[in-house]
């Protein structure tokens, strides 16, 4: 399969690196917005206008893979991921070789689960995810739609992640919590509790902050 990539950031990169040593895809470019495009090309292969994409790169021929950070508490994601599709494209899932997961585990269009990365029999993960190196998401638990799961995350048995969240490094959520939509959930947080929409936690056990998540800014 012939896959775009968005963006040039360096989680671009990586999707480049996976994907191409995979052997079961062929990234044929990258695509930016034309107010963000700085380079011309990435990894020695072509970066095009997201604005013209489809001409350069037809959706018959090629699937896209947007593998961008939490922006705007993952919004971003959402709102790229709409645009690849109103053009046409097909969204790629992927699920790296060293990644274990389930036999029958269903990958989500857009979907990226990352090196070393643990998804349990019985668990679910949504679509347009990212499931990062080291990240668990045991058994029984549901990963909703638009998520990032940072490096190292654990999420117990039985977790229900509402879509738009965000699990920072190291996290970890106990079995049978839910994380309500849109939350943010620190590096090394712990959380013993169902969490409220929109909500900012930290701390062992995690405590719900001030700043609504909606208001926080991507780092890193």
């Amino acid at each position: 399969m012939n896959i775009v990539i968005f963006g040039t950031a360096p989680q671009s990169s990586v999707t480049w690196h996976l994907l191409t040593h995979s052997g079961r895809h062929k990234v044929v470019g990258f695509t930016v917005n034309r107010a963000y495009r700085n380079v011309d090309t990435l990894h020695d292969l072509p970066v095009v206008d997201f604005e013209e994409v489809e001409s350069i790169f037809p959706p018959s021929s090629c699937a896209m893979i947007v593998p961008i950070g939490w922006k705007e508490m993952n919004r971003m994601r959402m709102r790229k991921a709409a645009e690849a599709r109103d053009k046409g494209y097909a969204l790629q899932g992927f699920v790296a070789d060293s990644a274990m997961v389930a036999p029958d585990f269903l990958v989500r269009p857009n979907t990226i689960v990352l090196p070393g990365a643990v998804v349990a029999p019985f668990a679910e993960v949504g679509e347009n995810c990212s499931i990062r190196t080291g990240s668990i998401v045991s058994h029984h638990s549901r990963v909703g739609d638009h998520c990032v799961v940072a490096a190292g995350a654990t999420i117990s048995g039985g977790v229900r992640v509402g879509e738009r969240c965000v699990l920072g490094a190291g996290s970890v959520i106990r079995d049978e919590i839910t994380i309500a939509p849109g939350c943010f959930i620190g590096a090394g947080a712990v959380v013993v509790a169902d969490t409220q929409e929109n909500g900012v936690y930290v701390g062992v056990p995690a405590r719900l902050q001030a700043t609504p998540a909606d208001r926080l800014k991507e780092v890193g």
